[in-house]
């Protein structure tokens, strides 16, 4: 063998040690009781927001601005309390189909680092303004 496919060969195993090296970092969704038995982990949940039987956010920006809470129901119907430490509710939150946020479950709540909000509303109103205009 030359030298040169020896190192052609050394490379591919490196660049394949690196590929499998880096899989463990990949981020998957997970439902919420799935989330419920990683405690710790750092994962990120498909949710939207649940307001069913009085259940409201929790924020007051005179006695903490930096605290957020609310509930969450997944696709599959398991829910939790979401524990937000980083300021204010992000705008149109309570008109959101779902969400992605990003944290980690602890026993009594899911401690959120970054929310992600998705209005469908927001994209259905432009579609309507491009097909009239279309038109």
């Amino acid at each position: 063998m030359k030298t040169s496919h020896i190192l052609i060969l050394i490379v591919i195993a490196v660049a394949i040690g690196i590929l499998i090296s880096s899989m463990g970092d990949l981020s998957t969704y997970d439902t919420i009781d799935s989330a419920k038995a990683k405690p710790g982990k750092f994962l990120h949940l498909i949710a939207k927001l649940d307001t069913a039987n009085g259940k409201e956010i929790e924020y007051d920006a005179l006695k903490n601005p930096n605290y957020l809470a609310f509930h969450v129901v997944d696709s599959l119907g398991g829910s939790t309390k979401v524990v937000y430490m980083k300021g204010k509710p992000p705008t149109d939150m309570e008109r959101s189909e779902r969400m992605v946020l990003k944290g980690k479950m602890t026993d009594s709540a899911f401690l959120c680092d970054d929310i992600l909000i998705k209005c469908p509303s927001k994209y259905k109103d432009e579609k309507a303004k491009i097909s009239t205009v279309a038109k």
